[in-house]
């Protein structure tokens, strides 16, 4: 089995986290890339053209379609022929299909209606390159360290992506470790402050909030940072058991070439 083989199983798995959210993933020229067709009357919006999931140069495309998820996931099992894997993750159902040096996975989940019966199939469509990511392990791996750098030591990377769109460069990463939160806020702030991210306020919900909001919800803290042509957030939160989990997401603007 090749090494961009083994990387194909846990492919639904990253989708289905990601789906829901800096450096630019440059994955190759446009032509190269699988076209994936859309059942008949199908309404498309991009979700995302150039995007890294966790060292993945990824496309994304959303859809959604007048059909029954019954009836768009047996179009797709006909469209994109086999042999297909299949999965059903978070109440979601995953159609995956290689295709060469790339991967194919369609997302499919009931699209509710205004009194809660389904009024359709909401969908996502996503290919990525699974050789470039293969290529590029070592640049993905230094890209993991720099963020990880700006948590307390023993963090681990949960999930990551990136994303780079007119001019904005997004990065977003979700990790854990076993500090307090003000431990992990402290040092957040000392490290973004060193990268010229100046913090310019706190948020945690109020007492009114705090009663409407699952308890770990309540118990966070949101910094905004703000620098020069740039921006980010952090989220803080008790994890489940303990210690605590950390939304960081970046924004940076970049100059696009012309």
């Amino acid at each position: 089995m090749s090494a961009i083989s083994r990387l194909r199983p846990a492919l639904a798995c990253v989708y289905a986290c990601f789906l829901g959210l800096a450096t630019p993933a440059h994955a190759g020229a446009a032509a190269s890339w699988p076209s994936v067709a859309l059942p008949a009357g199908a309404t498309t919006f991009q979700v995302g053209e150039q995007m890294s999931m966790n060292g993945m140069p990824t496309r994304l495309r959303g859809f959604v379609t007048r059909s029954t998820p019954f009836e768009t996931a047996a179009w797709f099992r006909q469209s994109l022929g086999k042999p297909l894997v299949e999965n059903h993750l978070l109440g979601k159902l995953v159609l995956g299909r290689a295709e060469g040096d790339y991967y194919v996975s369609v997302l499919l989940e009931p699209l509710p209606g205004e009194h809660g019966d389904t009024r359709g199939t909401r969908g996502t469509v996503t290919v990525s390159n699974l050789k470039a990511a293969y290529e590029k392990r070592d640049g993905a791996q230094a890209l993991k360290e720099r963020m990880l750098a700006r948590l307390p030591t023993g963090s681990r990377l949960m999930n990551q992506l990136s994303s780079t769109e007119r001019g904005r460069a997004t990065a977003y990463i979700l990790a854990r470790n076993g500090h307090s939160q003000q431990l992990n806020r402290d040092h957040l702030v000392r490290r973004l402050e060193s990268e010229g991210y100046l913090l310019e306020r706190e948020a945690m919900p109020d007492a009114k909030q705090a009663k409407a909001l699952p308890a770990q919800v309540a118990a966070g803290r949101t910094l905004f940072f703000k620098g020069k042509d740039k921006e980010a957030m952090a989220v803080i939160r008790p994890a489940e058991e303990a210690g605590s989990t950390v939304v960081l997401q970046t924004i940076n603007l970049v100059q696009e070439i012309q």
